[in-house]
């Protein structure tokens, strides 16, 4: 069992790998941007002018404090303080990609539902 999830779990990250824009492809001007992968779908977070195409966090200001204050280090995001977890098991994989002031960003993990992983990381996830 094991090593099915941690299969899954890297073909999960290439998966996420994928998405990201890469360095080439993507102008100066995306520098302060992250896509935000969740059971609620894909977000973009554009901590400069707002991007077009795809719709904002509705967190972002809180969002892009975080990333920014956690210098990209999603995993150092605490859990948002007075919000319960529960018990139930219905894994569900969560993920950043991106740049933030200058840092590449590549984040993956599982969470154990989706309740938990809307408040595992600050507001990141809560969309």
């Amino acid at each position: 069992m094991r090593t099915r999830i941690a299969a899954v779990a890297l073909a999960a990250l290439g998966a996420l790998a994928l998405a990201a824009p890469s360095a080439a492809a993507s102008p100066a001007a995306d520098d302060n941007e992250v896509r935000i992968y969740s059971p609620s779908g894909v977000i973009l977070v554009d901590c400069g002018p707002v991007g077009p195409g795809l719709p904002t966090h509705p967190h972002q200001k809180e969002v892009c404090s975080e990333i920014s204050d956690a210098k990209g280090d999603i995993a150092s995001i605490p859990p948002l303080p007075g919000q319960g977890c529960t018990d139930v098991w219905d894994p569900v994989l969560i993920g950043v990609t991106g740049r933030m002031d200058g840092k590449e960003i590549l984040f993956s993990e599982f969470q154990s539902n989706s309740g938990c992983a809307a408040i595992s990381h600050g507001h990141v996830f809560l969309y």
